[in-house]
């Protein structure tokens, strides 16, 4: 091509983009305009997945009036029994520790964790709105000597008591669901003690005798249940309202999303109007919605690496830099802890490569079980409500506490999975009851040790007999 032509392509080039440039924005193609909302639909949703499952917990636990909930963030709920099939406010629970439960809002100022000394096994796992954990504290790293931790909001700058120490949060709103192990029935009481003894103190009432907490402004946190989890308005509407109430500071992947936001006017600095958008970007954003809502769930049983056909979670303390990793742990299950805390085996097939299903019976070998140096269990789990499945043992987990579990005399352990009554004593001794329909399975190993940790354990296939 001589210098004559290229120069020729060039003004043409020119020409053609000053006349881009000044097209109205209303002579966009319909077709296009759709096209680029669906995509950008796609990215904002996966992107914002995580927060907007939080948040929808957030509002269902402390906000919404069907469940009788009026409770204030800033200060914790417990939760004064082990959980069984009858509790719906989280998914993919454990039934091995007591749970108490925090939102915290830290825009007004940081909130002060106190944490008493003790001997029980504990967890502490504390996210930011981008289910990034940003501390856990428990038993492994702290010992029996607690503490007190200061949650503080990005960029403070303030000064703390002294003996405090400072967490820095991601975000200003975020939660926490501590655990107490319980070693029975005849333990609980030992647990809901100290429970009781872990405390929220806002800075500004550090030291005081009675601590205050005011009521929030529900107007800042607007209604947002399952059901708009699937619904494109509510969604990106709400999207934008969490960005601006929660935001992060300087995050890559923020950066990286800004431009797919503003391609459907959204502006955390703005109201997000879904009604001034075109119908052709409405209707962009409705099947980006559907279909980035499927993405996630497809990935949800391969967003790991896999072994005997168990996924292998082992978790770091970030994982909102990966948005489709971090969304399908999310829709899987809150607030999975990071692997120094604990490790999890998921399975939704049998070691054949077929869904699990009640209708058939299963059986789990562990020789040897789970190393850790706190405890482990294997838990059933219904996969259409992902909650547990009702039996009449209330028996939804089993592992190293069971009582009357029968063990051979090299230590294996045989798990017989199946919805009817086993007929041999044995088999009933080790049974998990399972539903007449799909079901899944979660291995939890609370302060694992190396083998799991580094790979040299892993989880035996589940076999159909």
């Amino acid at each position: 091509m001589s210098i004559l032509q290229r120069c020729a392509i060039s003004i043409v080039t020119g020409l053609l983009l000053v006349t881009a440039a000044s097209t109205p924005a209303q002579a966009v193609e319909p077709a296009q305009d759709e096209a680029v909302a669906y995509a950008a639909g796609v990215q904002a949703y996966i992107y914002g997945f995580p927060m907007m499952d939080l948040y929808r917990t957030l509002w269902e636990t402390s906000f919404d009036p069907a469940r009788g909930h009026d409770r204030t963030l800033n200060e914790f709920f417990y939760f004064e029994r082990l959980i069984t099939s009858k509790d719906d406010w989280v998914i993919t629970p454990n039934n091995d520790t007591i749970y108490s439960r925090a939102f915290f809002d830290l825009r007004k100022e940081p909130l002060i964790l106190v944490i008493p000394p003790t001997k029980r096994q504990f967890w502490v796992p504390i996210s930011d709105m981008r289910h990034d954990f940003d501390a856990a504290p428990s038993w492994d790293n702290l010992g029996q000597r607690g503490g007190a931790f200061a949650l503080c909001p990005p960029g403070w700058q303030g000064v703390l008591p002294a003996g405090v120490q400072r967490i820095d949060m991601g975000t200003p709103i975020g939660w926490m669901l501590p655990r107490f192990a319980v070693d029975g029935p005849a333990d609980l009481p030992g647990a809901l003690e100290l429970q009781k003894q872990v405390r929220l103190i806002p800075l500004s009432q550090w030291g005081a005798a009675n601590v205050t907490r005011p009521t929030p402004n529900a107007a800042d946190f607007p209604r947002f249940t399952r059901n708009e989890l699937t619904n494109a308005k509510e969604y990106f509407t709400t999207l934008n309202t969490l960005l601006r109430l929660s935001p992060r500071i300087g995050h890559p992947v923020d950066e990286a999303m800004a431009g797919w936001l503003r391609e459907i006017n959204m502006d955390p600095a703005t109201k997000f109007e879904w009604d001034r958008l075109s119908p052709q970007a409405r209707r962009g954003l409705e099947r980006a919605t559907a279909d980035a809502h499927k993405m996630i769930a497809d990935r949800m049983p391969r967003v790991v690496p896999i072994a005997n056909n168990w996924q292998i979670v082992r978790l770091d303390k970030r994982m909102s830099g990966e948005p489709m990793v971090a969304a399908s742990g999310a829709m899987l299950g809150l607030l999975w802890n990071p692997k120094e805390v604990s490790t999890y085996d998921v399975a939704f097939k049998d070691g054949s490569g077929a869904q699990l299903d009640g209708r058939n019976r299963y059986v789990i070998r562990f020789a040897p079980p789970p190393p850790v140096n706190g405890f482990w269990s294997l838990t059933m789990y219904s996969a259409q409500n992902q909650l547990f499945v009702p039996n009449k043992l209330d028996r939804y987990a089993v592992g190293d506490r069971t009582p009357g579990m029968v063990v051979g005399k090299d230590g294996s352990m045989e798990i017989f999975l199946q919805a009817d009554e086993p007929t041999d004593p044995r088999e009933r001794a080790n049974w998990l009851p399972a539903p007449t329909g799909p079901f899944y399975l979660l291995i939890r190993h609370y302060s694992p040790k190396a083998p799991i940790l580094n790979g040299d354990w892993l989880p035996p296939p589940v076999t159909k007999r």
